[in-house]
């Protein structure tokens, strides 16, 4: 499952709170991908509609144009930036080294697909979100142009994606 995919099986509410969730130096790099320009607009008479406006563009343009990189840079963004604690607990039942949460080992090639999906199943079933840790696991896929956690049918933890709310901006 690409990245895109991933954001739009999560739906545009869920894909609004991952970028809304950045910091805006995380955003700007999310809306330079999309090639969105960051400068302020007449219309963003605060910094909480600015950032709804940019949630705005950066979901349509997901939805609507395969815009792979972008959605790569905002669930990586997301997850190192407000997800460290489920990213740690996996890295840590996998006993990869890692600084909360961050690693720079090769874990998904030097580790068995077997451990690896035991580890995310066992992630899977803890007390994070389930969608969530599904994001996470299938985006480690995408990353890595595997199918390592293909058995543990995460595409059916996402569910479908959500018809297209009506928007209110």
């Amino acid at each position: 499952m690409t990245p895109e995919e991933i954001c739009r099986r999560l739906g545009e509410k869920k894909t609004k709170e991952i970028f809304h969730a950045l910091t805006s130096e995380a955003m700007k790099k999310v809306l330079r991908e999309a090639k969105i320009p960051t400068n302020r607009m007449a219309s963003h008479t605060s910094t909480r509609k600015r950032n709804d406006d940019w949630a705005n563009r950066v979901w349509r343009g997901l939805s609507e144009r395969a815009l792979t990189t972008t959605a790569a840079t905002l669930l990586f963004e997301w997850l190192t930036r407000t997800r460290r604690p489920m990213l740690a607990e996996f890295l840590t039942a996998l006993e990869v080294p890692h600084e909360d949460g961050l690693t720079d080992a090769d874990f998904m090639q030097t580790a068995a697909p077997e451990k690896l999906c035991e580890v995310g199943k066992k992630l899977l079933e803890g007390a994070h979100d389930k969608k969530e840790v599904a994001a996470y696991l299938l985006f480690l896929d995408a990353s890595n142009k595997s199918e390592v956690f293909a058995p543990l049918e995460l595409d059916k933890v996402l569910g479908v994606a959500p018809p297209a709310e009506a928007s209110t901006a």
